[in-house]
């Protein structure tokens, strides 16, 4: 679906110009908690992601050339293997072709930082809190927020399977105005097709969490339930 994505899918994280530096770290160590305790097949490209990123990106240029043969001598590998691993890569979006092989010339890729990042959320608290604040654009849970609510109290909502519960209670503790205004009337319409469905209570309440908050709803989200790729906010019906 085409949902703007605030935080993490916004322009301001990206791996090449000013800043990709510092977002270097994050992106290595969001691999590498997925090659610690991810499924085995996601584990080892994962890993093997993470050391072509740390000995061959181009941070200027926003690529990396390898050839196989290298990557096979750099994973340990044949190069039948390597070209499979590669592959793979491609196939769950991680990475994209951005100039073919040639004549004398291996291809160059690009790393696909919004797949990557959607893929790698479901283990960010592992990490730790301020791991998962910074990488969805939201405070640390006893960090103050400046936001006036628009109603005093709000009550999560009971657990009913889908993770939203739990979800909500992360989120209204990782700052409670902000949950108080905008997250405390959402409600759990379906969880289909690995895409969550939440009604807001007006149109107003959902346009400016989809625009505002919709990377943070979806990594609460996927930390209780891996099941989830995707959040969608819709009005609710009268």
């Amino acid at each position: 679906m085409a949902n703007h994505h605030a935080g993490l899918f916004s322009p301001g994280k990206k791996l090449v110009g000013p800043g990709a530096q510092a977002v270097k770290y994050d992106v290595l160590s969001a691999l590498l908690v997925v090659a610690a305790q991810g499924e085995p097949v996601a584990a080892r490209l994962a890993l093997r992601l993470s050391l072509v990123i740390t000995a061959r990106y181009n941070w200027r240029g926003g690529y990396f050339a390898v050839g196989q043969k290298e990557l096979a001598r750099m994973w340990g590998v044949t190069e039948r293997t390597a070209k499979r691993e590669m592959a793979s890569m491609r196939a769950r979006g991680w990475i994209s072709l951005s100039v073919p092989a040639a004549r004398g010339r291996v291809a160059q890729h690009r790393i696909e930082l919004p797949v990557l990042l959607r893929d790698t959320m479901a283990f960010w608290p592992a990490i730790g809190s301020d791991f998962v604040a910074r990488m969805s654009d939201a405070p640390e849970p006893e960090a103050e927020s400046n936001v006036v609510p628009l109603r005093p109290v709000a009550v999560v909502a009971e657990t009913d399977g889908s993770g939203w519960a739990e979800a909500a209670q992360a989120l209204q503790a990782q700052d409670p105005p902000v949950y108080n205004a905008w997250f405390a009337g959402l409600q759990v319409l379906e969880v289909s097709g690995g895409v969550m469905t939440l009604a807001a209570p007006s149109r107003f309440v959902a346009d400016y969490v989809r625009m505002h908050f919709l990377t943070r709803l979806l990594v609460a989200v996927v930390a209780e339930n891996r099941g989830v790729r995707d959040v969608q906010v819709v009005v609710a019906e009268a």
